[in-house]
């Protein structure tokens, strides 16, 4: 291919819609990948093109990106198997959605306040996940995962033989962490989306991990009444990570699985907090972003802030023996790779995902939002500073 022909990443994301860090991620997991020219540039041509308007279609039917490369590449031995089985999927998720809607039309029709509340719960975790089911947020939660494993999950193992229950595990972005760390664990492994747990079990796979299920489950439908998996006592441990931040009742969600584990077990949950964000140089159109963030996590039941909340909330919810501690992301030149993982492709990442949402809001104009975006990403520069406060907390279910 000659240097004249073909587009660059940049301008191939522009025309498509999609974001460089997704056109990456799909190069990496051999979806579509460019050509090298002459001198050694990397162009997409028209082929290339071609192949990824077939992948942007087939990944709107549901399909999971390792299973758009196998097809694409004309790897899959069966593809017919492969879209019957992905067909029960899109049936399954068909079914759930009609579950949710004769919840609805139930509440609805007798709304008690806790009825109406749970139903509007599932909603939340259904559809208004704030962040959003899509790609670059896989990315971006890859990326946070990788950045900070040491100080998140150091201290964070289990013994041979336990049970543990993640609970909320996205798209396996901790999981496989959590799996690594603690090799002859069992860990089961739930969500509400089929699109995230799909993620999440690729990653697993891909990890070469087989201590972990997953399954769909909704965490305020839980204990199962009839006991078996998800009984109550049926787990040693729970774990649960950027979950509560979603919820309008974490209180009640953190007395679910309190039920689900034996007397004498433990919860781990990890939040963030984005009052807790300092950085330098400070500028006003950056904090004005992030408030973007907050609200819209508020208006769609969460709570941005929760970090600081977890010592009250886990007592409220009737653990015991909690300790919190707070894990600070701190940044400067010294810290190239942080700033790059973290500060660029992890938190300003997340904050530029919100932009369309926060416009529509009316919450800021396109110009402020724009600013505040260059302004966090001029902290990572090397004379920048960036500082970030997540919140670990452990306790013990009391002893009954």
């Amino acid at each position: 291919m000659s240097d004249e022909r073909g587009w660059t990443v940049g301008q191939l994301a522009r025309a498509s819609g999609l974001s460089v860090r997704v056109l990456r991620h799909w190069d990496a997991l051999g979806v579509v990948s460019p050509e090298r020219t002459a001198s050694g540039h990397r162009r997409y041509g028209p082929a290339q093109v071609t192949r990824l308007y077939r992948a942007v279609a087939l990944r709107r039917t549901g399909l999971g990106l390792r299973q758009i490369a196998a097809l694409l590449a004309e790897e899959d031995p069966d593809p017919a198997a492969t879209l019957t089985a992905h067909l029960r999927e899109v049936e399954e998720d068909l079914r759930r959605r009609g579950e949710l809607r004769d919840r609805l039309a139930d509440a609805l029709a007798d709304p008690a306040p806790d009825q109406l509340m749970r139903v509007i719960e599932t909603m939340t975790m259904f559809e208004q996940y704030v962040h959003g089911y899509r790609d670059d947020e896989s990315v971006r939660l890859t990326d946070q995962a990788g950045a900070l494993v040491e100080l998140l999950h150091g201290d964070t193992r289990y013994r041979p033989g336990e049970r543990v229950l993640e609970v909320g595990c996205g798209v396996g972005a901790q999981t496989v962490t959590l799996a690594q760390r603690s090799p002859q664990t069992s860990f089961v492994s739930i969500d509400i989306s089929p699109e995230s747990l799909a993620q999440a079990s690729e990653r697993v796979a891909a990890a070469g991990l087989t201590n972990v299920a997953f399954a769909q489950a909704d965490v305020f439908t839980l204990p199962d009444p009839d006991g078996g998996e998800y009984g109550e006592a049926s787990f040693d441990h729970v774990f649960v990570c950027f979950l509560l931040e979603h919820l309008s009742e974490p209180v009640e969600a953190l007395r679910r699985v309190g039920r689900l584990v034996r007397p004498g077990g433990t919860v781990t949950v990890i939040e963030g907090d984005h009052g807790s964000t300092y950085f330098h140089p400070d500028h006003a159109a950056a904090r004005a972003a992030i408030d973007c963030q907050v609200t819209l996590q508020r208006h769609a039941g969460g709570d941005a802030l929760i970090g600081r909340r977890l010592y009250p909330l886990l007592d409220e919810a009737g653990w015991s023996d909690i300790e919190v501690s707070p894990r600070m992301v701190y940044v400067d030149g010294s810290r190239p790779d942080l700033a790059d993982s973290f500060t660029l492709r992890t938190f300003t990442a997340m904050i530029s995902g919100i932009r369309e949402p926060a416009l529509a809001a009316g919450l800021i104009d396109a110009t402020e939002f724009d600013a505040g975006i260059a302004a966090l990403r001029r902290t990572a520069e090397p004379d920048g500073v960036f500082c970030y406060t997540f919140f670990k907390g452990v306790a013990q279910r009391r002893p009954e």
